[in-house]
């Protein structure tokens, strides 16, 4: 009797990473500009109509040299390569940030949504065949540049358009470290917990002597790289109202500021400056700027009715020994006259913190400050971390959609 050949069986583990790698292999891409990016949402302008995609925890979002980044550097207006699975097109799986929007893009996102436009994406809006994936199954790279000939010239910019920005040739392998260090600032973060105590202080006599308003403490919990205050207290009580409306308030003093800065996506301008030390650690020193359109610093008015994207200058200083960011200076620049505040500065610093039995380069205080337009008068925020633990599963807090 010939011996019969049975067919072999996978442990479901294999079998499961096969299925997951076989529906990669398919990922079909389209580019469109950014509408409106929500916890679970995606709306992406292309063309006359702006698609729906649905958002997964397993969602990526990526830079176009395949560095992870954090979905909150993407604003409105701007370039994305959205892929999906042709088996379920109305679901994300990567998103890649092409380039940063133009004021033209800009102008155009901020516009309401029009709800007779919002679709959901089909098999039409992909078109031709799904390129294949590398053999590791990872999503093909955008469209735009495998599909795209060559000899393609690119279009000139209309007459007062601004340009879109582009990724600066590194300025030296200090830099380059640095940016890799911050890049991976947050993958490497567990979820955690830490308090923040924001001494609130104002001044009438050109900053030369500073009366406490009042002392902030409230709790900090980063999950998934989201930070969320809860137990907000004013001078030991309570408050009853949001804590932007309270007085003077910054937020963004973890890892976003540093991520930001290093973006290439935020086309920073570093110019090497002397060395310094900060803590007993030598540091290389560089002074930097953002420009307007490239900035997500966002300047709120006194009375929360006026916002304006700001561009800044400032410092990094850059560990000689592991790269590590320890403190970043920045100041806003060319604030516009009709805004309620001609100064607006800030510093964080950071430092070696333990949660659990690991270190972690972390936040430990920052100083905001900014004073009235054509007046002495000036507020400042003295900001202290501390307590930094981990985020663990009965830490009860409520996260904003």
């Amino acid at each position: 009797m010939p011996r019969i050949k049975w067919p072999s069986r996978k442990p479901k583990g294999e079998e499961s990473k096969d299925k997951d790698k076989k529906a990669e292999q398919s990922y079909r891409s389209l580019e469109g500009n950014l509408r409106r990016l929500a916890e679970k949402e995606l709306f992406v302008q292309v063309g006359p109509r702006t698609l729906k995609f649905r958002l997964l925890s397993k969602t990526l979002f990526q830079n176009p040299g395949g560095e992870a980044i954090r979905d909150s550097l993407l604003q409105p207006g701007d370039l994305l390569s959205v892929s999906v699975n042709p088996e379920d097109e109305e679901t994300a799986r990567l998103v890649v940030l092409l380039r940063p929007g133009t004021k033209e893009d800009k102008a155009a996102a901020s516009k309401p949504i029009d709800a007779a436009a919002v679709v959901s994406p089909t098999a039409a809006d992909f078109g031709g065949e799904a390129p294949a994936a590398d053999e590791e199954g990872k999503p093909p790279a955008p469209r735009h540049k495998t599909e795209e000939p060559a000899e393609r010239p690119t279009p000139a910019p209309a007459e007062g358009s601004a340009k879109p920005a582009e990724r600066p040739a590194p300025t030296d392998s200090i830099l380059e470290a640095a940016r890799t260090a911050a890049m991976a600032f947050t993958s490497q973060l567990p979820n955690y917990v830490v308090e923040q105590v924001t001494t609130r202080s104002s001044s009438f006599n050109n900053e030369a002597s500073w009366q406490t308003i009042d002392v902030v403490t409230a709790e900090v919990a980063v999950f998934k790289g989201k930070e969320e205050y809860r137990n907000v207290r004013i001078n030991g009580q309570p408050s009853a109202v949001p804590i932007e409306k309270t007085g003077a308030w910054s937020t963004g003093e973890f890892a976003s500021t540093m991520e930001d800065i290093m973006s290439p996506q935020t086309a920073a301008k570093f110019t090497k400056s002397t060395d310094d030390r900060i803590g007993g650690r030598i540091t290389y020193v560089y002074d930097y700027s953002v420009e307007t359109e490239n900035s997500h610093w966002i300047l709120v008015s006194d009375d929360g009715h006026t916002r304006h994207q700001t561009a800044y200058q400032g410092k990094i200083w850059i560990d000689k020994e592991t790269r590590r960011i320890l403190r970043i200076e920045q100041r806003a620049v060319r604030i516009p006259a009709k805004f309620s505040q001609d100064k607006v500065e800030t510093t964080v610093e950071y430092g070696l913190v333990r949660i659990d039995n690991a270190s972690y380069v972390l936040p430990v205080r920052g100083v905001t400050d900014a004073c009235r337009r054509g007046t002495f008068n000036c507020v400042m925020n003295q900001i202290e971390f501390k307590n930094y633990r981990r985020f663990s599963a009965d830490s009860s807090i409520v996260f904003g959609k």
